[in-house]
């Protein structure tokens, strides 16, 4: 059977295909299953199930690179992070954000920027980034690219990043608890978590569910489900709004108007003393690193 690169967020998919293939047609989930493989180019089902395996084990043969090993132990030698970000990354809760949507995180007193652990991070991104398979020309970095070219594109790459670490006595317990605690902090999801020392891409979750609804998902076409107490905060802060406004509101998608409610409670006394606009000085520290 040949290879395809399968991971399990991929499976997951082809099964949600499959079950929605299956009601449609009302066959069994087993023949459902081996239609969906087929569209997508394997054998059968069981060739998804081979391909996975291979491909979980071709992942854990490729560690980091040695130039980028380097690197990192360098900067934990010279620069190295406070004992507080060394322990949230080992038992504690860190999470990263895409620079853009953290302009629009507020956070608690219950969270601090966690700039001084990003060779800490990058031990697990750059395992990503650096053996991820382009689409179109099959090839990796780490296969293309000299050791200087992919230590430069490696700490480009951070710049799209921001981490954050838990200040709370108690980390979250599951990913599902991170989930809302980041929801009141911001409506854009992390892109990477560190939870109790295990490292997730977010990109690679099926789903996370609160309370029984789906509240994210990767699955192409989801839209984010109302939050149970859209209406409650709408009668809170919606006097802030003006009669027009008041009127669009039922008209915005689901991502608008959270994002509307939690621009407004920032603007009342409560919600600004709650609130602290989160002020970068990341750029300076990745500039810094280059010169490693």
């Amino acid at each position: 059977m040949e290879f395809i690169s399968t991971t399990a967020t991929a499976a997951e998919k082809l099964k949600r295909l499959a079950k929605t293939l299956r009601k449609t047609t009302r066959t069994s989930l087993a023949v459902a299953l081996d239609a969906v493989a087929k569209q997508h180019g394997y054998e059968h089902w069981k060739h998804v199930t081979v391909c996975i395996e291979q491909t979980a084990n071709v992942s854990l043969s490729k560690p980091l690179p040695e130039s980028l090993k380097g690197l990192l132990n360098r900067a934990a030698t010279r620069n190295p992070a406070s004992s507080d970000s060394q322990k949230a990354f080992a038992q504690g809760f860190v999470f990263a954000m895409d620079v853009k949507d953290a302009e629009q995180l507020s956070l608690t007193s219950e969270y601090a920027e966690c700039d001084d652990g990003w060779y800490l991070a990058a031990r697990d991104l750059w395992r990503g980034l650096v053996h991820y398979r382009d689409d179109e020309t099959g090839t990796t970095l780490f296969e293309t690219q000299s050791p200087e070219d992919l230590a430069s594109t490696a700490l480009d790459d951070l710049q799209n990043y921001r981490l954050f670490r838990y200040l709370g006595a108690a980390a979250p317990a599951s990913l599902e608890e991170v989930y809302k605690q980041t929801s009141e902090l911001s409506f854009f999801p992390p892109t990477h978590i560190w939870l109790g020392g295990k490292f997730i891409d977010i990109g690679e979750v099926p789903e996370i569910r609160v309370d029984g609804q789906v509240v994210f998902s990767t699955t192409q076409g989801f839209a984010e489900l109302p939050s149970d107490d859209k209406r409650t905060r709408f009668e809170k802060f919606g006097h802030l709004l003006n009669a027009e406004e008041r009127a669009l509101f039922d008209k915005m998608t689901v991502k608008e108007q959270d994002s509307l409610l939690f621009q407004l409670e920032k603007q009342t006394s409560v919600g600004q003393a709650r609130y602290q606009p989160v002020q970068s000085s990341v750029t300076s520290n990745w500039r810094d690193a280059k010169k490693i």
